[in-house]
C-alpha cells in the first residue's frame, strides 16, 4: 500500500488521536484534522495536472507540520515528492531539482526571496503555491485548495510506480537520486515499526530535517495512529523542555547533535522517564559518547544504519545486545553498528562479489525490498551499484560471528559531517579556481562535534600567499557554510604515487592516526 493509505486508515481507527503538533506555531492536529487537510491538497494536485499522475512535487521548507502534510497528499494523488535541502546553496538545489525533472513547487515564506531564482532555473516548474501565505510568487495553499474539501480516492497502487526522489548526499554532491517505490517505502515503514517498537500513544520529536531521514522516521509513526512532534531545528534547551513536557517517547538525532545535547547543563537534570527508544544514525557514534548517552538517558539508546538507497534501518544496535545482564557495556558490542534487521540480508564483500568470513574487512552488502529501484536517469550507475546481485554501500566494515557489522572505513572519499554527506570534489573543484593554488585535498578529519569535519590540504604555486579564512570565505560564498572547511593546512608540496596520482588517503592517514575509527 501507499503511505496515504496507512495515514487514511489510521484516520478511520484513530480518528481523535494526536498526529502532529507544531511546537514553534503552535498547531496541533488531530488524525482526521489532518487528513482533512490531506485529501484537499491531494484534490487540488490532481485538478491542476488533469489527472496526470506520477508529477515530480518539490517541497522547499524547514521543518513545519504542513511538510507531512504535503508528503502524504503528494504520495495520495499517487505522484512524487521531491526532497530539498534548504542548506545547499541555490545553484546545487537548482542542479538537482533539474534532474529530477521537477514540475511543481511547495515553498515556505522563509525562502521567498530564493523563489525567482527558482523559476529562472527550473524550466519544467510552472506552478509556485506558498505553504504559509500569499506571496508575490505564487498563491497560499490555504487559498488554493478552498474549494478542494472533499474525500479522496485513488484506488489501488502500482507497487512498481516511484514515490520518492532522494539526493544521495544529505547536502548533496554530483545530480544523482535514488528513487524510491510505494513497494521500497512499505518495506522502510515495516522496519520502523518492528524496530521502534511504536504503539499508538508514542510521541516522536522530529528534530532533524523532514526533508530527510527524520521525515522518514516519522512517517513510521503513522500507520499506528500514534504522534510526531516538530521542532524547528537542533536546540538543546528546546528539545529538553520540549521532551519532559510531551512526555516524548521516541526521537533520532545524528552523534554531533547528541553530543551537544549530553553536554548542556540541563541534561541531567531533566526528566526522561517516558523515553523508551533514542535512535543514533547519520554516522558512526564514538563508543565513549554512546556509553555516556546511556548512563544520561537509560537503557534506550539504540544504533542505526541505512543511507539514500535503502533507506533505513536495516542495522540495528539494541540495549539487549550491548548490555550484560549485570548492567555493564560489551565494549565490542558498543563499537559495533549493530545486526541485519529481519527484513534485510547482509554481508561483508571483495571486490571480485565473493562474501568473506567472520573478521574479515569488506566492503558493506545489502539485499532488501528496501533497496532503491535505481538511480534517476542513471542507468551505468545503478548497474554498478547493484553488482553480483547486491547493493553496495560503499562502506568498508567487518562482521563478527554473532552477525554484529562494524563501519571501519569508507570505500568513497564522500565526508560525513553532521550527518550530512559532503563530495570533496565539489570543495576542491572550488578552490583549484583561486588564482595561488596549485594542488588540494579536501578531507575529513576527526571532529568531537561533527564527527568528521572538512579540511582542505593546499600546496600554494611557487612565491603565491593565501591564508586560511580567504579559502573558508571562498568556499562559504560559493557553497554555503556546510561544506565550507573548517581547516586550512598548507603544505610545500602533497605525496603522489609513482604515477603521479595524488594519494589522498595518505593525506588522511595523518589526521586519524590513533582514533577508534577511520570515519
Amino acid at each position: 500500500m501507499r503511505i496515504a493509505d496507512y495515514f487514511d486508515a489510521a484516520a478511520a481507527k484513530h480518528p481523535d488521536n494526536l498526529m502532529i503538533a507544531d511546537i514553534q506555531l503552535g498547531v496541533r492536529l488531530t488524525y482526521a484534522e489532518a487528513q482533512r487537510q490531506v485529501h484537499a491538497i491531494a484534490h487540488a494536485l490532481t485538478k491542476h495536472f488533469e489527472g496526470k499522475k506520477s508529477a515530480h512535487i518539490a517541497i522547499y521548507a524547514p521543518n513545519d507540520y504542513r511538510v507531512m502534510l504535503l508528503h502524504l497528499a503528494i504520495n495520495r494523488a499517487d505522484m512524487a515528492w521531491l526532497s530539498v535541502h534548504t542548506r545547499n546553496s541555490m545553484d546545487t538545489n537548482i542542479e538537482v531539482l533539474n534532474y529530477f525533472d521537477c514540475e511543481f513547487v511547495f515553498f515556505h515564506s522563509a525562502y521567498d526571496d530564493a523563489v525567482p531564482d527558482m523559476k529562472k532555473g527550473l524550466p519544467l516548474a510552472k506552478t509556485y503555491i506558498c505553504m504559509d501565505r500569499k506571496s508575490n510568487h505564487g498563491p497560499a495553499m490555504a487559498d488554493w485548495i478552498v474549494d478542494c474539501y472533499q474525500p479522496y480516492d485513488a484506488g489501488p497502487e502500482d507497487p512498481h510506480t516511484a514515490m520518492l526522489l532522494q539526493p544521495t548526499g544529505g547536502t548533496t554532491g554530483p545530480s544523482k537520486g535514488g528513487v524510491h517505490t510505494h513497494r521500497s517505502y512499505e518495506m522502510v515503514m515495516i522496519s520502523l515499526f518492528e524496530t521502534l517498537s511504536i504503539t499508538p500513544d508514542s510521541k516522536h520529536l522530529v528534530i532533524s530535517p523532514l526533508t530527510h531521514a527524520a521525515g522518514f522516521m516519522a512517517h513510521g509513526f503513522i500507520p499506528i495512529g500514534a504522534a510526531n512532534v516538530i521542532l524547528p531545528a537542533f536546540d538543546a534547551e528546546q528539545i529538553l523542555e520540549t521532551m519532559e513536557r510531551e512526555k516524548i517517547t521516541h526521537l533520532y538525532l545524528p552523534p554531533t547533535a547528541l553530543y551537544a545535547l549530553l553536554a548542556h547543563p540541563k541534561t541531567k537534570s531533566t526528566d526522561f522517564s517516558a523515553l523508551k527508544f533514542f535512535g543514533i544514525a547519520a554516522a558512526p557514534c564514538a563508543p565513549e559518547k554512546f556509553k555516556e548517552a546511556v548512563q544520561v538517558f537509560g537503557p534506550v539508546m539504540h544504533d542505526l544504519y541505512g543511507q539514500t538507497e535503502i533507506l533505513f534501518p536495516v542495522l540495528v544496535k539494541y540495549p539487549k545486545d550491548y548490555l550484560r545482564d549485570d548492567g555493564s557495556f560489551d565494549e565490542e558490542i558498543v563499537a559495533a553498528t549493530g545486526r541485519a534487521v529481519p527484513f534485510a540480508w547482509m554481508e561483508i564483500m571483495d571486490d571480485d562479489g565473493n562474501v568473506l568470513p567472520p573478521g574479515e574487512k569488506g566492503e558493506i552488502v545489502v539485499r532488501s525490498t528496501m533497496v532503491m529501484q535505481g538511480y534517476y536517469k542513471r542507468l551505468k550507475e545503478t548497474e554498478e551499484v547493484s553488482k553480483f546481485g547486491w547493493h553496495h554501500t560503499s562502506d568498508i566494515g567487518v562482521k563478527d560471528k554473532h552477525g554484529f557489522i562494524t563501519i571501519v572505513d569508507r570505500k568513497k572519499d564522500m565526508i560525513i559531517s553532521g550527518g550530512f554527506n559532503i563530495y570533496p570534489v565539489e570543495v576542491e573543484t572550488v578552490i583549484l579556481e583561486h588564482p595561488a593554488v596549485l594542488e588540494c585535498a579536501v578531507i575529513g578529519v576527526p571532529s568531537e562535534k561533527w564527527g568528521e569535519e572538512i579540511k582542505a590540504v593546499i600546496a600554494l604555486k611557487d612565491g603565491a600567499k593565501a591564508n586560511e579564512e580567504e579559502f573558508i570565505k571562498l568556499c562559504k560564498d560559493k557553497l554555503g557554510s556546510v561544506k565550507a572547511p573548517k581547516t586550512v593546512e598548507f603544505w610545500p608540496e602533497l605525496p603522489h604515487s609513482a604515477v603521479g596520482k595524488l594519494l589522498k588517503k595518505d593525506i588522511r592517514a595523518k589526521f586519524w592516526e590513533g582514533q577508534w575509527r577511520a570515519v
